[in-house]
């Protein structure tokens, strides 16, 4: 079918005028028809450029949208020559010629329909605003987001991830035929990952190459791990392929009438290779594209099949293409109260802090969303005023309310930045999660050839950050900030961490660690108690045995992070010191045999 609607859109450059046609026939019919042949050839190469190269949906609205200009500049410039085969007399003719010209029906249709062309893509846009900004059914709510385990929050940067890939990359057989295609985030088999599929160099590589070898998977929770190449699938159709193995020529021919919108490579959890490629359709004319759904293809055999949005195979996890969920996000903040006021008065009005990404987040259920903060508009604000969360599989949306005044991603990378100028690393691509119920920003950091070096974990309410060289380790950072430096601003987490009293005999008793940790095994207590040596000096003389009574907080983990505690067995032995103070000698004293001191022990 795209190969008929290119040779009748390849009529689109003849001549449409009737009367032109009445005239080229009268005057001389075979150097008519030779004319218009070459005008045909002409046609069918733009037509071709368009749709064939082009790959535009062939739907009313695609083929107008992309052949109407052709057929109003054809009637108008057809009408503006009108006559021309006729040649005047005298200078009465040659003003009739003009004003038949510009006032034939040739010249007006062209015209309206250049004229309507330029409004239905430049005017009416802006007409429907405020229904895009319900485009994306965006609810709002004020709630917080359900916390995250440590699990979910992915450890390891796109940079850091493209540098462990490109190691791998040159481990390939004729490395040189192929190119590393665009690393995303997926959930496979429970675990994140950044995969890179491989791509074609060139042609000529196509040509000489029978498949493209496989994809790099790296963990996008160890940072520690080694990236892996997956080469035991043959890859024939790709998006750097050509003719009918391009990826999307591949899947236009069959679905012709779609609106496709972004593609993300899929593999499923036994590492076969999926192309997902989102699809939308238009409800205003050429505004506003509404996903529909994910036409999946098999990278290796070509199959494909179609899927309504929410309905897809649950490996899929990004059926909604960034960029759509970027718009939403826009045009909900944007144009809520009206195109007016989005310019002008701008009650209401915000916008996501980058107009090029959305960053690709696990969610507490599993899901991935694509998430970004907004922003005041027109202001380099290093606060928020809310962000936006989409199902990137089902497309279920929210704005939620309750972060606003938080630091954003911007604010928060410039605390990491600030927070390693002596060593000149900088933090990258953050990501807001809710953690222990506070809202936390994770930053991966990297030095200067993009070298993941720590990880950072900033708290948007305060701006205190939290960091070590692991995930695991920037995690028991930052509980300990929440308990200890919050605690100590009268700062109470309430919702992050439930407070209980754990007593019984100590059974096992660790060396201290990173010359400030302690963790100890009580009796009848499956976790963990974890003593701050820095905040709690006397904790190094438990020892197997002691009965310790501990205020601990609780936040679900198998680490339980002491308050507070006493040793109840060095207090039976050697009692409590209730007081000890040492008296400065007042000035003018003779000798320091006259300093009196006062020690009062309760034994």
């Amino acid at each position: 079918m795209m190969y008929i609607w290119i040779l009748i859109m390849g009529l689109t450059t003849i001549e449409l005028n009737p009367k032109a046609w009445k005239y080229g026939l009268r005057r001389n019919a075979k150097a008519w028809f030779a004319f218009q042949g070459i005008r045909y050839l002409l046609g069918l190469g733009i037509s071709i450029y368009i749709i064939y190269f082009g790959l535009i949906d062939l739907s009313w609205s695609g083929l107008l949208n992309s052949f109407g200009w052709i057929v109003a500049l054809n009637l108008m410039i057809s009408g503006l020559f009108l006559g021309a085969a006729k040649v005047p007399r005298n200078p009465e003719e040659v003003k009739q010629q003009a004003r038949l010209a510009f006032t034939n029906a040739s010249t007006t249709i062209g015209s309206i329909l250049f004229a309507g062309l330029l409004f239905m893509n430049v005017v009416f846009p802006l007409t429907v605003t405020e229904q895009l900004s319900n485009l994306g059914n965006i609810e709002t709510s004020d709630e917080q987001i359900e916390s995250v385990t440590e699990e979910a929050v992915r450890a390891v940067p796109y940079t850091y991830a493209r540098y462990k890939s490109e190691i791998v990359f040159g481990n390939i057989d004729n490395f040189s035929f192929y190119d590393l295609g665009e690393s995303s985030i997926q959930k496979i088999n429970d675990e994140l990952y950044w995969v890179s599929p491989i791509e074609y160099a060139n042609i000529w590589r196509w040509l000489r190459a029978d498949a493209a070898p496989g994809y790099i998977m790296v963990s996008a929770e160890d940072p520690n791990a080694e990236a892996r190449l997956i080469s035991e699938h043959d890859m024939k159709y790709v998006p750097s392929a050509f003719f009918g193995e391009n990826l999307e020529r591949h899947v236009r021919q069959q679905y012709e009438d779609v609106v496709l919108i972004g593609y993300s490579f899929e593999p499923d959890d036994d590492g076969h290779p999926y192309y997902a490629y989102s699809y939308a359709y238009y409800d205003y004319y050429r505004t506003g594209p509404n996903a529909d759904g994910v036409i999946l293809v098999d990278a290796v055999t070509g199959e494909t099949e179609r899927f309504d949005l929410g309905e897809q195979p649950e490996f899929i996890d990004n059926a909604i293409d960034y960029r759509v969920a970027l718009q939403y996000a826009d045009w909900f903040g944007r144009y809520s109260n009206g195109l007016f006021n989005a310019y002008f008065t701008k009650e209401g009005v915000h916008e996501p802090t980058s107009n090029e990404e959305m960053i690709g987040v696990l969610g507490p259920d599993d899901d991935m969303y694509w998430m970004i903060d907004h922003t005041r508009p027109n202001q380099e604000s290093n606060t928020m005023v809310g962000f936006t969360m989409i199902n990137a599989q089902t497309g279920e949306a929210t704005y939620y309310t309750g972060s606003s005044g938080l630091l954003n991603a911007r604010g928060a990378q410039e605390v990491v930045n600030k927070s390693f100028i002596r060593e000149q690393w900088r933090g990258t691509q953050p990501v807001l999660y809710s953690v222990y119920d506070q809202y936390t920003w994770v930053i991966p950091v990297v030095d200067q050839n993009g070298l993941m070096r720590e990880m950072a974990m900033v708290h948007a309410e305060t701006g205190n950050i939290a960091h070590a060289s692991s995930r695991e380790g920037a995690f028991q950072e930052y509980r300990q900030m929440l308990a200890a430096n919050l605690g100590a601003d009268d700062y109470v987490p309430t919702d992050v961490y439930d407070e209980m009293e754990i007593s019984g005999n100590v059974y096992r008793v660790s060396d201290p660690f990173n010359n400030q940790y302690l963790q100890v095994l009580v009796e009848g207590e499956s976790r963990v108690l974890e003593f701050d040596i820095t905040q709690s000096a006397d904790a190094v003389f438990i020892q197997d045995g002691d009965e310790i009574e501990a205020t601990v907080v609780d936040t679900e983990e198998n680490i339980l992070q002491v308050l507070s505690f006493i040793n109840l067995t060095v207090e039976d032995d050697f009692g409590v010191i209730e007081e000890f103070e040492i008296e400065e000698e007042d000035e003018g004293s003779e000798t320091a045999d006259d300093e009196e001191v006062e020690v009062d022990v309760e034994s």
